[in-house]
């Protein structure tokens, strides 16, 4: 027995490198035009039965955030080793690039998966075209946009598991199925005692916005979630909706 307990004791820790992750929107790093959408408490009347506007930022709601060195395989089941970044679940929405993350300690090696987790409900902010001075706040859903709209709905749709090969979800099978291929997280290498920071960027870096036209079904010039809808017209460059930048720290971290 006290054999055992020295054993135990000259055991050591397994290597650690340091993981931050942040939220990234090209679109709001250089311009003070997302102040105003923060301050936003009423949205104006839409402008026509079409209204034109830039989208500028989603105010979403990231609930949990997961790593893995396993890789995310379609037709295979989410039976892998997840390492969770966030300390407790987030409920909050919060402008995408308002999201904050602690930096992690995690065991040192090569990760290949993200998994993030969503509530059901966000807002689109867009600013009219034909006057940048004028913003709307659009609640929506993650689902289909003719799906109903709560704006206390707190429940969370299935998560998001980005590998090299894509985004995935887990289908009625309970097995990944690929969603876009091109919204991959390319690996990253976790180094002991070493910093590496992964930032998930809205528009995959491009910093021309999309135009979205929004289509006031019913005629009333309000928007009204579940009714109405958007079109969506994106720079060409832009071909998915999320990527992530990975750096490194060449320096020893120090405390």
């Amino acid at each position: 027995m006290v054999l055992s307990l020295l054993l135990a004791g000259c055991t050591k820790e397994a290597n650690t490198g340091t993981l931050q992750f942040k939220t990234l929107n090209p679109l709001t790093e250089t311009q003070k035009s997302v102040d105003v959408l923060k301050a936003l408490s009423e949205n104006p009347p839409l402008v026509g039965d079409t209204t034109a506007t830039y989208l500028k930022s989603l105010k979403l709601c990231i609930g949990d955030v997961w790593v893995s060195q396993e890789e995310v395989v379609a037709g295979e089941p989410d039976d892998l080793l997840w390492v969770r970044l966030t300390d407790e679940t987030n409920y909050e929405l919060k402008l995408f690039e308002d999201h904050q993350f602690s930096e992690v300690d995690i065991p040192a090696g090569t990760y290949q998966s993200i998994k993030i987790t969503f509530r059901n409900i966000f807002y689109r902010y867009v600013e009219l075209i034909a006057d940048p001075t004028v913003s709307y706040e659009l609640l929506e859903t993650m689902g289909s946009w003719s799906d109903p709209c709560d704006e206390n709905d707190e429940s969370f749709v299935p998560a998001n598991y980005f590998s090299t090969a894509g985004n995935h979800s887990l289908n009625d099978d309970g097995v990944f199925e690929l969603v876009s291929e091109g919204e991959k997280i390319g690996g990253f290498t976790i180094e002991e005692g070493k910093l590496a920071t992964v930032s998930w960027r809205l528009g995959a870096g491009v910093t021309e916005p999309c135009i979205n036209y929004l289509i006031d079904e019913n005629e009333n010039r309000e928007w009204d979630c579940g009714i109405d809808y958007t079109e969506d017209e994106c720079p060409a460059e832009m071909e998915y909706m999320w990527d992530f930048l990975v750096e490194y720290d060449t320096g020893l971290k120090t405390d």
